[in-house]
């Protein structure tokens, strides 16, 4: 058996060694290993998962038992369409609010272009309420009379009717709640007229209060 032969086999055996710690190697480093929490919240570990933990929360180790891989749970079709809601809740939301803020941009600058001045603003909010004023008194006014109409029919019908045991009349319980009806409606309408006052004041304050933030600057 020559030197050069015996050489050679020596090298064979090496390469096959080599050959096979690799192999174990791989095998070793391929293992997987999963954990998991069962049904009844205990831990869990094993190299096979269990066919009831496929769609379950799990986590995967490599061989020196660090976590390399976690796969939440798959979502119920009740979970989904709970997702699904929320986030056409939150783009509802958005779209609201991306629509208030070019509001408020379109509004900023019809104040800008309207007003020159606060003093401006003011007489421009004083004048609308003294029409409104005006129309107020006015009402107040037909209330008033028609309510005395109405008294008076009233007392007609019960001095010369109600009081006597006769029945009112139609042509005067026509009359009657003809002005019971008219006096019901003008109240309504100085009703309206009023919350109409209060919203134009409102309204005047809370753009009288952003004009003079949008020529102080503030906005730039």
């Amino acid at each position: 058996m020559t030197a050069t032969y015996i050489t050679q086999c020596k090298i064979k055996a090496l390469l096959l060694s080599g050959l096979l710690f690799f192999v174990v190697y791989t095998c070793a480093s391929a293992a997987t290993l999963y954990k998991w929490v069962d049904e009844n919240g205990n831990i869990r570990y094993s190299d096979r998962l269990p066919p009831s933990q496929i769609m379950r929360k799990r986590e995967t180790l490599n061989e020196h038992g660090v976590v390399i891989d976690t796969r939440e749970a798959a979502q119920t079709v009740e979970e989904r369409k709970a997702q699904k809601e929320a986030r056409r809740v939150l783009e509802v939301k958005l779209a609201e609010e991306k629509r208030q803020e070019a509001a408020r941009k379109k509004h900023d600058r019809v104040l800008l272009l309207t007003f020159s001045s606060e003093e401006e603003m003011i007489s421009v909010r004083d004048n609308r309420i003294e029409v409104i004023d005006s129309v107020i008194r006015l009402i107040e006014s037909s209330i008033a009379s028609t309510e005395k109409r109405l008294l008076k029919l009233e007392d007609n019908a019960d001095s010369l009717y109600l009081s006597k045991g006769k029945v009112v009349p139609g042509g005067l319980a026509q009359n009657i709640e003809h002005f019971t009806r008219k006096v019901t409606n003008r109240n309504e309408q100085l009703r309206l007229k009023e919350l109409e006052k209060n919203k134009i004041e409102n309204q005047f304050d809370a753009d009288l209060k952003r004009f003079r933030w949008l020529k102080s600057g503030a906005s730039e």
